[in-house]
C-alpha cells in the first residue's frame, strides 16, 4: 500500500504546486512594478494570459479559462458583462460551436473517412512507395482541414497501423517512426488550410477586430495550399534523402487489402452531406468573388460565416431519415463540440483589446521588443521577422493566444509603417500551426511525445528539419504572393 501511495501522493503535490504557480501568476503578477512602457493595467493583463497558459500547459484547459476569466473582472481588465459578450457571445465562438456540430456529422456518417481512403486507393500510387506516402500525408492534411489536426491524426494513424502490420513493420524502424511523426505535421499543415476554421479563423477574426478590415480568404487560401503542397513534398523529398527509410516492403503492398469495400462506397447520405460540405465552402467564399449589388452577397454577407453555419446545420437538422434527424443536435453536441477549444476562444478573443489598448503599452512594449529584429527595414523583413518569432514561440506557447497576442504588433507596425497587413497575418497564422516540437506546442504534439512507435529523441531529429524548412518554404511563398497580388 506504502509504494502505491508514494506515487499518488506525489502526483498531488505536483499538481497542487502547478495550482499555486497558476494562481500565483494570475493574480500576483500586476503587482509587480512595470517596466516602461507597460503600466499597471498592461501588468495586469499580461499576469492573467501567461497565468492561463501555464495552466493550460501543466494542468487542464477548461477550469483555468474559468479562473482567468474571473480574474479579467475582478482585476477590472474588462466588466463582466463586455466579457462575456466578447467571449461566449462572440460570432467566432458560435461559429465554431456549428462547426463542430457539422464536422461530427460528417465523421458520424463515415464521410471523412472515405475522402482520406479514397486518396491512398487511387492506382497510381500502387507499388510506389514515396507516392503512397505522399497520398497518405495529402490525404491526412486535408482531412485537418475539414475537421481539426487531433482526430486527423488519430484517422492517420489507425490507417498506418494496418500498412505497419501487413508490411511487417516494427516498433523501431525507420519508415513508422517518419510517419508517426509526419501524420502530425501533415494534420498540422492541414488545420492552416480553410481560413473559417479553427485557429486561422480565430487569428484572422482577431485581427479584423483590432484593424476594422478585412483579410482577402482567398489570397489566405491560395499561399496555405500552396504551402501544404510544397511542405508535403519538401518532407518527402527528405525522407528519400536524408531520412532514408526502408520502404521496400512497401512496393508489394496493396492498399485495398486494409479497405473494406464497403468503406469505398459512397451511400447516399454520404453524398448528401458531400453536397453540404462543398456548400459550406462556396457560400463561405462567394461573398469574394460576386459583384457587391447581387441578391445573393448581400445575403451571405449579412449573415456572415456564422449565419452560413447556422443555416446548413438547420437544414441538416430539418432533413428525416427514417423517421429520424439527419443531424442529431444534442448527439452531435456531446459527441463532436470540443469544449477546450471554445473555452480558449472564449478566454482569448476578448483579450484582442486590452492586449491592444494603448493605455496597457503591451503593443508597444513589444514592438521595442522586437525593434531590434526587423528594426526600420522594409515590410518584407517584417514579414519574415514576425514569422520567425512565431514558429519558436508556438512550440513554447498555446498557438491559438499566441496568434491573437501577435496581432496587435502587426496591426500597430503595419498602420504607423504604411505596410500591408495580410501578409504577416497569413505567414503568422501558418507559422502558428507548425506546432509540434514540444508537448506544450499542441494537442496533436502532446500526442506525438505520447505515442509508442516513435521516441523523444526521434522527434528532436526530424521535427525541427521540418519547422525550419517549412518557415522557409511558407514565407517563400506569401511574399511571392504579395509580389504578384498586392
Amino acid at each position: 500500500m506504502a509504494s502505491a501511495a508514494g506515487p499518488q501522493n506525489s502526483g498531488n503535490v505536483n499538481y497542487f504546486f502547478h495550482i499555486i504557480v497558476f494562481l500565483c501568476i494570475t493574480f500576483l503578477f500586476g503587482k509587480l512594478d512595470p517596466i516602461a512602457p507597460l503600466t499597471p493595467f498592461g501588468m495586469n493583463t499580461i499576469g492573467v494570459f501567461l497565468g492561463v497558459i501555464y495552466a493550460w500547459v501543466f494542468i487542464d484547459i477548461i477550469w483555468p479559462s474559468m479562473v482567468g476569466l474571473l480574474a479579467l473582472m475582478l482585476l477590472d481588465v474588462l466588466p463582466a458583462t463586455a466579457l462575456l459578450n466578447k467571449g461566449f457571445g462572440d460570432p467566432t465562438v458560435i461559429m465554431m460551436m456549428f462547426i463542430f456540430v457539422f464536422s461530427a456529422t460528417l465523421d458520424r456518417y463515415g464521410l471523412a473517412k472515405y475522402i482520406s481512403l479514397w486518396f491512398v486507393s487511387r492506382k497510381c500510387v500502387m507499388g510506389k512507395p514515396w507516392r503512397l506516402t505522399f497520398a497518405l500525408l495529402l490525404a491526412i492534411a486535408i482531412l485537418g482541414g475539414l475537421t481539426s489536426a487531433t482526430p486527423a491524426a488519430v484517422i492517420g494513424w489507425s490507417l498506418l497501423y494496418g500498412v505497419f502490420d501487413i508490411c511487417g513493420y516494427k516498433k523501431g524502424d525507420g519508415y513508422p517512426i517518419m510517419m508517426i511523426i509526419g501524420t502530425v505535421f501533415a494534420a498540422q499543415l492541414g488545420m492552416s488550410l480553410v481560413p473559417f476554421k479553427s485557429l486561422p479563423l480565430v487569428a484572422i477574426s482577431a485581427y479584423e477586430k483590432l484593424s476594422g478590415t478585412s483579410v482577402d480568404y482567398a489570397l489566405y487560401l491560395l499561399a496555405s495550399l500552396t504551402t501544404c503542397l510544397f511542405c508535403l513534398l519538401l518532407f518527402i523529398a527528405l525522407g528519400k534523402h536524408l531520412f532514408r527509410p526502408d520502404v521496400s516492403k512497401l512496393e508489394s503492398l496493396d492498399i485495398k487489402l486494409i479497405i473494406k469495400e464497403s468503406d469505398m462506397t459512397l451511400t447516399g447520405i454520404q453524398k448528401l452531406l458531400l453536397g453540404f460540405l462543398v456548400a459550406l465552402i462556396i457560400f463561405m467564399m462567394l461573398p469574394g468573388f460576386l459583384p457587391k449589388d447581387l441578391a445573393v452577397t448581400i445575403f451571405f454577407k449579412k449573415i456572415g460565416n456564422t449565419g452560413v453555419c447556422i443555416l446548413l446545420v438547420a437544414l441538416l437538422c430539418a432533413i428525416r431519415v427514417k423517421g429520424k434527424a439527419l443531424l442529431p443536435w444534442r448527439a452531435m453536441v456531446n459527441e463532436g463540440v470540443a469544449w477546450p477549444i471554445i473555452f480558449i476562444l472564449a478566454f482569448t478573443l476578448p483579450l484582442a483589446g486590452p492586449l491592444s489598448d494603448p493605455k496597457s503599452g503591451i503593443t508597444a512594449f513589444m514592438l521595442e521588443m522586437l525593434q531590434p529584429l526587423f528594426g526600420s527595414g522594409s515590410g518584407t523583413i517584417f514579414v519574415l521577422c514576425m514569422g520567425i518569432v512565431a514558429v519558436i514561440m508556438t512550440q513554447f506557447i498555446n498557438n491559438t493566444a499566441l496568434a491573437v497576442a501577435l496581432m496587435p504588433v502587426v496591426h500597430t507596425y503595419c498602420s504607423t509603417n504604411g505596410v500591408s497587413s495580410e501578409l504577416p497575418v497569413i505567414l503568422i497564422t501558418i507559422a502558428c500551426c507548425l506546432a509540434f516540437l514540444t508537448p506544450a506546442a499542441s494537442s496533436t504534439a502532446a500526442m506525438l511525445h505520447g505515442n509508442d512507435w516513435t521516441n523523444t529523441k526521434s522527434i528532436w531529429k526530424i521535427a525541427p528539419f521540418l519547422i525550419v524548412l517549412s518557415l522557409i518554404v511558407a514565407s517563400a511563398v506569401v511574399i511571392l504572393i504579395g509580389k504578384v497580388f498586392l
